[in-house]
């Protein structure tokens, strides 16, 4: 609702972003290690019902399984809706009045819900689901770790799909322009997209870990 240059400076926030980063990494793992996961279990199953029933019997029990955990998840928490760009200002606007445990779960259930759904045969594409997962995740750091979440929203919201698409300026540009931040504040912004994505893409973890899974 405040524009980020009006927000008062913090001269330790490009500290923070530090650790706000490696966060961001753990998070943006989870978020593959899930999708990784729905994935095996996708093509375990669509293979059973391939050899049973034949290749059209596997593309509508898969799609249906898809549309079915999206319509839990979206049940049980409605704010997993649709690609999460739609839901970023209603979640921003109404954070406070979101306990810690329904913005987790909202995060959990976006997760799995997005990962069950693309790898089930349904349409949609990776990077708004995971800058919304990135937006919660900097509600929750704010109150796990006490900081304004006007320096971990944003930070968070660029540095959890940062942590795998190494695009540090694009991921920069995103927060700046959607919060309208001056330049003293898209320092911490970059400190954390730089942060994230040297922890999971620059030590070559992620590299590994696809290598163990091929």
């Amino acid at each position: 609702k405040t524009p980020g240059y009006l927000l008062p400076y913090d001269n330790g926030s490009a500290v923070y972003a530090i650790g706000i980063g490696i966060f961001s990494a753990f998070v943006g793992l989870v978020f593959l290690l899930i999708q990784a996961s729905c994935k095996v279990l996708t093509v375990k199953l669509g293979g059973v019902i391939e050899r049973s029933g034949g290749k059209a019997a596997r593309i509508i029990l898969l799609a249906s399984l898809g549309g079915a955990v999206t319509g839990v998840g979206m049940y049980l928490f409605p704010l997993v809706y649709s690609s999460g760009k739609s839901c970023m200002q209603p979640t921003i606007l109404h954070a406070k009045s979101l306990s810690t445990t329904l913005l987790i779960g909202t995060a959990l259930a976006k997760c799995v819900t997005f990962s069950m759904g693309i790898s089930c045969g349904l349409v949609g594409g990776l990077f708004f689901p995971a800058m919304f997962v990135g937006l919660l995740g900097g509600e929750v750091a704010s109150r796990l770790f006490n900081l304004d979440p006007g320096i971990t929203v944003p930070i968070m919201l660029a540095a959890v799909p940062g942590s795998f698409f190494t695009a540090p300026i694009t991921m920069l540009l995103l927060p700046v322009g959607m919060f309208v931040m001056g330049p003293l504040h898209a320092v911490a912004v970059l400190m954390g997209v730089v942060t994230s994505n040297t922890l999971l893409v620059g030590t070559g973890l992620l590299q590994r870990l696809l290598s163990k899974a091929s």
